[in-house]
């Protein structure tokens, strides 16, 4: 049986079989340096044609001490691109092209995905080839990006999820680079200018072609894109990419702190645990996928009992990006509480109190293979969970973003296959031994944060 899901055909569970999850076939091809190629033929999207780079360094690659920040700046920095030795040279051909170009950075990756037409294949292999194995820019350039990249942060960190975050990681990971943010420290963003030389060591380090990934998806031939791939990145010289190891041991201890704020803001709480590495297939792995709906959905108990029960909460769920701790290294998740301000002085124990809440939640998943209609309950959540994650899969687009952020970790065209069958695999027991395992006062964070009239004006 087939359905439309956001104008995407998908084929769906019939009779026994479990189908795949995409309609079209995964193709892919690695080149002799190291670079895979993967192609998702969507012809019912005439024309489209979705051509991502996923460079597997973000900024949990950055350990030069005074130069965080660095995997962000790139993402910048490549769009400045002096094609054929030309200012603005890449940005004026693209431009021509009118394709939609965009990028963004995370912990691991850094992902680049241009948009446009599919009669613009071999020129747009060009252009990326062109920028990702042979960057040309000069350090005026970079000095302009830099001055971006400062008022970026100064942009976000006006708000204060951004200096909560700050301390957050420094207390979860004071011995990774997973403790500083993707910003990077303010300090080393405001010296930015001065780290051309490290810059230049970070991309000479991590846009290689056996830490890259370029995934296309539209209406296009997988033997054209292979072709042309190939006689454009088939001179990128590969080099061995470090592994980045804690520099010390993992912290533990119930670590408790309260963050000033300096203007009259609602009121946060976040209670964050310390996770293992993501493994594709595993059960904890699953589990983790299904916290969302378990935790923090409106059909949760713990999200029922603080906004509706005892309304002690405005807001509840994860913070951005930390819902499936989808990591390469241990990461954390984080579960976000925004509070009234005008509870803080009709009780003396609220943050306390919201707190407690929201750790009792978490720890009630440790025995949840013991409540009532658990099994039932759990089909429900895994039933729910392929839906809407067939559901993301509308464009080209999204279809190779979702992709390469379960690829990365098995480098296997079935990883979308492996996750979703782990995840109709999972058992009331495996959500257990999540809790039971991470869910402890050893791997616990817990950051509130109140308006502070005399607290240091923000940066």
């Amino acid at each position: 049986m087939r359905m439309m899901i956001g104008g995407l055909l998908l084929t769906v569970l019939c009779g026994s079989v479990r189908a795949s999850v995409l309609p079209y076939p995964v193709q892919k091809k690695t080149l002799d340096n190291g670079l895979d190629v993967v192609v998702i033929e969507t012809p019912e999207f005439k024309d489209v044609l979705s051509y991502n780079t996923m460079v597997l360094a973000g900024s949990g690659k950055e350990e030069e001490l005074g130069a965080t920040g660095l995997a962000h700046l790139f993402e910048h920095i490549l769009f400045t691109h002096r094609m054929l030795g030309k200012d603005n040279g890449y940005n004026d051909a693209i431009n021509k092209m009118g394709a939609d170009n965009n990028a963004w950075t995370w912990f691991d990756i850094t992902y680049f995905y241009p948009l446009t037409f599919s009669e613009n294949l071999i020129k747009l292999v060009e252009l990326e080839s062109s920028r990702f194995k042979g960057l040309n820019i000069n350090e005026k350039i970079f000095q302009t990006e830099t001055g971006a990249v400062l008022g970026e942060y100064r942009k976000v960190a006006s708000h204060p999820s951004t200096k909560m975050e700050e301390r957050l990681y420094d207390l979860l990971y004071p011995n990774h680079p997973y403790g500083h943010t993707t910003m990077g420290y303010y300090q080393d963003v405001v010296d930015m200018p001065k780290h051309y030389e490290a810059a230049k060591r970070f991309y000479d380090t991590y846009y290689r072609p056996n830490n890259c990934v370029v995934i296309v998806a539209g209406d296009v031939k997988a033997n054209d894109v292979f072709t042309e791939v190939e006689a454009r990145y088939a001179d990128w010289k590969a080099k061995p990419v470090p592994p980045v190891k804690e520099k010390g041991p993992e912290p533990t201890g119930d670590r408790r702190e309260s963050v000033a704020w300096d203007s009259d803001v609602a009121p946060q709480a976040w209670v964050a645990y310390r996770m293992p590495a993501f493994k594709l297939g595993t059960p904890d792995a699953a589990a983790a996928e299904m916290l969302e709906e378990l935790l923090v959905s409106p059909a949760a108990p713990l999200y029922k009992k603080l906004r509706f029960e005892k309304q002690s909460a405005a807001g509840l769920g994860f913070e951005e990006g930390t819902n499936g701790f989808e990591s390469a290294d241990a990461r954390a998740i984080v579960v976000s509480a925004e509070l009234y301000k005008e509870k803080l002085t009709a009780s003396g124990t609220y943050y306390d109190d919201v707190v407690k809440d929201v750790e009792d939640g978490m720890d009630g998943l440790k025995s949840f293979s013991k409540a009532p209609g658990a099994v039932d309950l759990l089909k429900v959540v895994q039933s729910k969970y392929r839906y809407d994650f067939l559901a993301q899969l509308s464009s080209p687009r999204n279809i190779a973003s979702v992709f390469a952020q379960y690829y990365r970790f098995s480098r296997d065209p079935k990883a979308l296959d492996t996750l979703l069958d782990s995840v109709a695999a999972l058992k009331p027991e495996d959500i257990d031994h999540l809790a039971q395992t991470y869910f402890t006062p050893e791997n616990r964070v817990v950051l509130t944060l109140a308006y502070d009239p005399t607290a240091q004006k923000g940066k």
